[in-house]
């Protein structure tokens, strides 16, 4: 291939790469050797895999930049020679081919299906150029076919790059090489002829070292890359750190003396969570809410503040306790665990409203001077309990009705004016039914009998707010209802007395 032919190549391959070169972020040349198998008319276009005997080694010159993760972009010349002879060495070719191909590789080590960092690299590659072809047919005239033809090229194939670190990498590809030209081998029929390339070469990145914090250090001898510009670093690339605390300088609040971490390098001598230069306590442990200073019972009142520092207490004395919280402090307290809620005396001690020498937690009735029998409650007089008991035969209704026969009178009256006579009673009236009847019926006239009581008593004077009346129809019985007497004692009105609280 003469000079004039050869420069053009280059030409044509500079004006293909230049416009990409100042996007590429990083680049690479190789050496490539290169293998030609014949794919044509004379050998009914099939592959002649690896017969090295009749074909010739060439020699490749490529460039390559980097796009993104997934694509590079390719620049390759190459130099190739082919020979190829049919099985009976009466026709074949000799042939050199003079390439420029600009290539768009598609890398499988793209992060989403091998790593980007992988050893192993694998692509797929398409592309275009020039070809320069100089053939001889082989045969009887050993003729020149094509003596400097010029033609366009397609190329396809595959490839792999076994990386043997950042700067060094061997490759090895398959390319199918596809002249736009069908006349190199003598026969001008069919398809354009093509040939296989076999590459192997070495790959050497041109990149600089990468200095990704800018910090003078690359990034291979660099143990912190991602130090913030500006930031004054060591031999190895890390913030300066002159106390040895492991807080970089740049974040060490006190970068000449050796603290914690946890307090932006600051020492905290009691370990507290509260920097020493903020530490009201810095020799004691305390809590933060207090400036460092301690809390020893933890009822949130500081120590030097605390009059119980070592029992829990409350603010309203002043950190010390109140156990049953009645509002007396304990060393004041002569009944420091008084149930909860209970009133108390001045003393703190369960109180006795009443003085009856029953306290009001257990008195029935708190505000009324009873007795221990009753439960704090007054005692029912002897004659009170002996009307009501003669009111249980002596109030008498007409039959089946609620209507009060007149021979009961003097006994209502005699209740009503007990009721006048102590107002912290309250009266249960209870109205009950033997069982001749229905069950329904005989409770509505129970009830009904139990108010007709209840209304003589209020309009002689009682409360309405101090009754009850309630019928029970035949569900208690006192005796026996297979009997006349027993029938009678069963017809009665009960009354019950309650006091008022």
């Amino acid at each position: 291939m003469n000079k004039t032919r050869f420069t053009k190549l280059l030409i044509i391959l500079s004006l293909m790469v230049t416009p990409f070169l100042s996007r590429a972020q990083n680049s690479s040349i190789g050496f490539h050797t290169t293998v030609t198998e014949y794919d044509g008319d004379i050998n009914g276009n099939k592959h002649q895999f690896y017969n090295f005997a009749f074909n010739k080694f060439g020699a490749g010159l490529s460039l390559q930049q980097y796009l993104n993760r997934s694509f590079n972009l390719a620049e390759m010349l190459t130099y190739n020679r082919l020979a190829y002879r049919n099985s009976d060495q009466t026709q074949g070719v000799d042939a050199n081919f003079t390439s420029a191909n600009l290539n768009l590789r598609y890398k499988l080590n793209n992060g989403y299906l091998l790593s980007e960092a992988s050893v192993i690299a694998p692509y797929f590659t398409i592309g275009l150029g020039a070809t320069y072809i100089n053939s001889d047919q082989f045969g009887t005239s050993n003729a020149p076919i094509s003596d400097g033809v010029f033609k366009a090229n397609l190329n396809a194939g595959a490839g792999v790059l076994f990386r043997f670190n950042d700067q060094f990498g061997l490759e090895f590809s398959n390319t199918l090489q596809m002249p736009m030209y069908d006349a190199w081998d003598g026969v001008n029929q069919g398809d354009n002829d093509i040939y296989l390339q076999h590459s192997l070469g070495l790959i050497i990145g041109l990149k600089k070292p990468v200095d990704t914090d800018k910090d003078g250090v690359a990034d291979k001898r660099d143990d912190c890359p991602e130090t913030p510009t500006g930031v004054t670093v060591d031999s190895k690339g890390c913030p300066v750190d002159r106390d040895a605390d492991g807080v970089p300088d740049f974040l060490d609040k006190c970068p000449e003396m050796a603290g914690d971490t946890q307090q932006n390098g600051c020492p905290d001598r009691d370990k507290d969570g509260v920097a020493d230069g903020d530490d009201k306590c810095p020799d004691t442990s305390g809590l933060a809410r207090f400036s460092g200073c301690p809390d020893t019972d933890g009822d949130g009142i500081q120590d030097s503040e605390d009059l119980c520092p070592n029992v829990k207490g409350s603010d309203q004395f002043k950190g010390c306790p109140d156990t049953d919280g009645d509002g007396i402090q304990d060393s004041l307290d002569k009944c420091p665990n008084s149930e909860t809620n209970t009133k108390v005396n001045a003393e703190g001690c369960p109180a006795d409203t009443d003085g009856d020498g029953i306290v009001d937690l257990d008195d029935a009735c708190p505000n009324l001077t009873g007795v221990v029998a009753n439960n704090g409650c007054p005692e029912i007089k002897a004659e009170v309990k002996q009307l009501f008991q003669k009111a249980l035969q002596g109030i008498q209704f007409e039959t089946g009705k609620a209507v009060i026969k007149k021979v009961s009178f003097p006994i209502l009256d005699a209740i009503t004016k007990v009721m006048v006579e102590n107002p912290s009673y309250k009266l249960y009236i209870g109205g009950h039914t033997d069982s001749i009847g229905e069950d329904a019926m005989n409770l509505t006239l129970s009830q009904n009998r139990a108010d007709a009581v209840a209304n003589y008593l209020i309009t002689h004077g009682v409360d309405p707010l101090r009754t009850s009346a309630k019928g029970y129809g035949e569900s208690t019985p006192i005796d026996s209802n297979l009997t006349a007497a027993g029938r009678t004692r069963n017809r009665r009105v009960e009354f019950r007395v309650d006091f008022l609280k």
